[in-house]
């Protein structure tokens, strides 16, 4: 492992650590409004829950080219 790619992961792992520090001062509510939930003292993302992803199955997705426009 190169000095660099050690300094780049010794970076992502305090920004991550500050974050999760940041986002343990909010209320559950913030949470939310932001895309995250907590779940046994971790603070997690709602993209990553099982349950939206099985959601998401049962409906069909437009493609970015053929979606409605505002206009």
């Amino acid at each position: 492992m190169s000095i660099i790619a050690l300094f780049n992961a010794a970076k992502e792992y305090f920004e991550a650590r500050r974050t999760n520090q940041l986002f343990r001062q909010l209320d559950d509510h913030c949470l939310k409004d932001i895309g995250f939930y907590r779940d046994n003292g971790q603070i997690r993302p709602l993209a990553g829950n099982k349950d939206l992803e099985s959601d998401l199955k049962g409906k069909a997705q437009i493609p970015p080219g053929e979606q409605p426009s505002d206009g």
